[in-house]
């Protein structure tokens, strides 16, 4: 497989740095090769710089003091982002106040960064004063200083040998520059605490890398390098707590510095770059998301949600995931897109650039790919990993005495044994490197401070460097200041996270949907629940129930079986053995009057002029009857005529009305039918004879049935009548009669030529389709159905200009796609149709199915609309039955719009082919 070496060069060890120290200045690793180097720019080193790491430098004004900042620093206070401006200020601190001053100034910054800092010592200079402790003793040489953000999320390694030492990004760098091996017993480790912690995360704890002479930086902690005539010494010492932990129960005062700091850092992370939020229905997502809306909005920015197909099928979680993001997206007018998580071709530019990186060990990789794969490189994705360190996540906390033995037992986990051997191999002299006793800690709880040390940066900076791949990771809760502003509250109310929950409620994001059930759409039974939530998104379903309501006005509503209804009768009989199966929402069937007593309860009998016929049919089912005995139309369903700029079933059938009754007759009624668009059925009689005829889709099941005596459009029907099959109507073609009536027969027969009314329309492609669209825009703010694919998003330049003309502004569209998670390539299919509906900022909604079928989908997708939108779908004539079935059960109330169902379409100027195949734009529209 190729390899791009351009992009492995920007990929490999994102935004890393390898600093090497006295006599490793020579050749860099080949890891590093094409990077910038900097010899000289901090003294008794060179510095070598990937291509992509942001550098600031500044010397102070004693000239022999040099600080570089490598990253994204953030002084949130002073509202600096320039790296070079920052680290001037901490030049100066660091020339007039000494080491502890400057390590603290920087200790309180922002962003994301690692701080190197060097002075040549010798007699008359002094390196300063010490942190922690006294002036250190001035000897000749060279100090340098290394310390890292408030999680170390820009990882810093350290290995020395004689007077070799190196400083970098990764552990390989360092090993790589002093010919280290690596740690065979760290690796059997892993492995060992891997099959221990089997489906949790697991990392090397302690200091402890998989390289011998390699270790790791902790936060809160710093490296300080001494090079002198006798070698180079390396010191790793906590410099954090260095002010008391200040304890309070002012909820009020706490939420008001915790929000303030937090939306002034989000606002200057957001900053830097083309901002995203990486999103789960998790709480902390959501903070993130709830505070860098508005940067998101105003920046082109989104959210986006990763998704692995193989777990949606596994389980609720992912599921969960994806949608409670979906929802918090939608609340906050912020797009939002699913990343696939998937696994990199063996071999190819990822697979190299990945191995380099994470060498010897590989973590998982899936999450990693799909965002360098499928996310744009001029990102800032502020992602909240460490929320937790501020709030709490060890939640059973028992009295205790920190020991190799304890740190072993947390890391496992309650009810593991541990084994002595193993601890001390863990941890060993970890808390005499960093001490976590109540006087090195000054009143922080030791819990917090392991999760935050040692989960956030053994194993944390990895999810980090995952996103660095491609774009660039940043933090908003990286940030001391406001890490200790949280942990100031008691554990209670940190435990509860009082502070996000005032956070969400006060911008108004409410809490994410009750869950589903793994084979409905709709949320789990809850006793004494509330109003059930509308899909899997919003909640208020009883809004579309009113609207529905409102709509039907005077129609007569549904009867149970059996009951009469106004304006018509309900049929009422049922078989022997049990009632007949319930007829779907747009059923109808048009019989000999009094033939009826076998259809199943709900339909309502409506006498036509033509004698001896009576049409049976849903209650909600749109209709209209124009005419007499001597010339009748009936139209049901929701048909448009372009030309006439007609939409609905009575104008439709007062327009056909006038072709049979008052105009050229039959030939000429039944040619303007047949080139109606939309979901509709047309029945006319005249004293030529009649005819029937339904769309091109078509959208309903149309037979023949009882020897072609009847005309039925829903199999419980024709079982009803025990008709057997039926003989299937079809879109392409229509039945017909030499004189309807009680004995009349309907038979098939070819619908006319319409190459002569094609021609004779004077339009093309564009403009029919443009006509059709500014119709169906009337109907209500357009949804395009993506379940069947996107190829509805070509029509956006349409309904962008679809109220010209019409005094209105033209309305927004958004989507919708069903998924059933149980489903591979449905998963994948909203994973494509979304993608594309973001691409086109058109806002995508998710209606769960659980595979219930085309009933189950209907019902799912009804409460996901609004009263004031309508459903767009996307079927062909032609295509697949696969949206047909969902026609038929959708609900009558429902506005439903069919832009292709047009057969005139394919035969104008301007047609790819037969019904303009999909996913195609028409050329007129490209």
């Amino acid at each position: 497989m190729e390899v791009d070496e351009a992009a492995v060069l920007r990929g490999a060890h994102p935004h890393g740095y390898l600093l090497l120290v006295g006599d490793a200045q020579g050749e860099a690793p080949a890891d590093c090769r094409g990077w910038r180097q900097h010899p000289g720019l901090l003294p008794g080193s060179t510095l070598h710089l990937q291509p992509r790491t942001v550098v600031g430098h500044a010397r102070g004004p004693l000239d022999d003091r040099d600080v570089v900042l490598l990253g994204h620093p953030v002084d949130v206070a002073a509202g600096l982002t320039d790296p070079t401006a920052i680290a001037g200020r901490l030049a100066t601190t660091w020339s007039r106040s000494g080491t502890d001053a400057m390590v603290r100034e920087a200790a309180d910054l922002g962003g994301r960064w690692t701080l190197l800092a060097g002075a040549r010592t010798s007699p008359a200079v002094g390196a300063g004063a010490a942190v922690d402790g006294p002036p250190a003793a001035p000897q000749p040489g060279v100090e340098l200083l290394v310390v890292p953000d408030t999680h170390a999320s820009q990882p810093v390694h350290v290995g020395r040998a004689a007077r070799r030492a190196a400083v970098a990004s990764a552990p390989a760098l360092v090993a790589d520059a002093l010919g280290l091996d690596r740690d065979e017993r760290a690796l059997e480790i892993l492995d060992l605490l891997r099959r221990r912690r089997a489906g949790r995360v697991t990392y090397l704890p302690g200091l402890r890398t998989a390289y011998l002479g390699v270790e790791a930086l902790v936060p809160n902690s710093l490296l300080r390098l001494t090079l002198a005539g006798d070698g180079i010494a390396v010191d790793q010492r906590r410099f954090w707590p260095f002010r008391p932990r200040v304890a309070t129960d002012d909820l009020d005062a706490v939420y008001a510095a915790f929000r303030e700091r937090l939306t002034a850092h989000t606002a200057l992370l957001a900053g830097l770059g083309r901002p995203a939020v990486s999103l789960t229905g998790g709480l902390d997502s959501r903070v993130t998301a709830a505070v860098a809306a508005p940067a998101l909005r105003s920046g082109g920015g989104f959210a986006f949600t990763y998704l692995n197909p193989r777990d949606a099928v596994r389980g609720d979680a992912a599921v969960q995931d994806v949608t409670g993001a979906r929802d918090v997206a939608r609340q906050l007018g912020v797009p939002h897109r699913v990343l696939r998580w998937r696994q990199p071709s063996g071999g190819g530019t990822f697979d190299v650039l990945h191995r380099r990186t994470y060498a010897p060990l590989l973590p998982s990789r899936g999450a990693a790919h799909a965002m360098w794969a499928d996310l744009p490189d001029d990102l800032v994705q502020l992602q909240s990993n460490g929320g937790e360190s501020g709030t709490t996540f060890i939640r059973h906390r028992p009295e205790h005495v920190l020991s190799p033995r304890r740190l072993t037992e947390l890391y496992l986990g309650s009810g593991e044994e541990v084994d002595d051997a193993l601890a001390d191999e863990l941890y060993g002299d970890y808390l005499d490197r960093v001490p976590m006793d109540a006087g090195a800690l000054q009143g922080f709880d030791d819990y917090d401070v392991l999760y935050w040390e040692q989960r956030m940066g053994r194993w944390g900076w990895q999810k980090f460097v995952d996103g660095d791949f491609g774009h660039r990771i940043l933090l908003p809760f990286n940030d001391r200041v406001l890490l200790e502003t949280m942990l100031s509250l008691p554990y209670p109310l940190r435990h509860d996270r009082v502070l996000f929950d005032r956070l969400l409620a006060e911008v108004g994001v409410r809490p994410p949907p009750a869950r589903q059930d793994a084979t409905s759409s709709r949320p789990a039974p809850a006793t004494d629940a509330p109003e059930p939530a509308r899909g899997t998104l919003r909640s208020g379903a009883g809004r579309l129930h009113r609207a529905v309501r409102r709509r039907l006005g005077g129609r007569p509503a549904a009867r149970p079986h059996g009951g009469p209804g106004p304006g018509g009768r309900a049929g009422g009989a049922t078989r022997p053995g049990g009632p007949s199966p319930a007829p779907g929402p747009r059923a109808f069937a048009v019989l000999p009057s009094g033939s009826a007593q076998r259809l199943p309860g709900g339909l309502l009998e409506h006498p036509l002029p033509t004698p001896g016929l009576s049409l049976w049919a849903h209650p909600h089912l749109p209709r209209a009857v124009v005419g007499d005995t001597s010339a009748c139309v009936l139209v049901l369903g929701e048909p448009v005529d372009v030309p006439g700029g007609l939409d609905g079933a009575t104008p439709v059938a007062q327009l056909l009305h006038r072709l049979l009754a008052d105009g050229p007759g039959l030939a000429a009624a039944t040619e303007r039918a047949a080139v109606l668009c939309g979901s509709w059925a047309v029945l006319l009689a005249g004293p030529e004879g009649g005819r029937a005829l339904t769309d091109p889709l078509p959208s309903w099941d149309l037979r023949l049935a009882a020897q072609g005596t009847a005309l039925v459009s829903d199999p419980a029907l024709l079982a009803a009548l025990g008709g057997g099959e039926g003989a299937a109507v079809g879109g392409d073609r229509l039945v017909r009669t030499t004189g309807p009536g009680p004995g009349a027969r309907w038979q098939p027969d070819p619908l006319p030529d319409l190459a002569g009314p094609a021609a004779a329309s004077g339009t093309d492609v564009a403009h029919r389709l443009g006509d059709h669209v500014r119709l169906l825009a009337r109907r209500g703010r357009p949804v395009l159905g993506l379940g069947g694919g996107a190829g509805l998003l070509q029509l956006l330049p349409l309904l962008a200009g679809s109220a010209e003309g019409d005094g209105r502004a033209p309305a927004r569209p958004g989507a919708v796609t069903w998924w059933d998670p149980a489903d591979t390539d449905s998963t994948l299919a909203m994973m494509r149709g979304g993608d594309l509906a973001f691409r086109a900022g058109v806002d995508q909604r998710l209606v769960l199915t659980g595979g219930a079928g085309p009933a189950g989908l209907a019902e799912a997708l009804r409460p996901a609309l609004d009263a004031d939108e309508a459903l767009w779908l996307g079927a062909r004539p032609g295509d697949p039955e696969e949206a047909h079935p969902l026609l038929r059960e959708l609900p009558p109330t429902l506005p439903v719009a069919l832009p292709w169902s047009d057969r005139l379409l394919p035969l104008l100027p301007g047609s790819t082919g037969p019904g303009i195949p999909p996913g195609r734009t028409p050329p007129a529209l490209e």
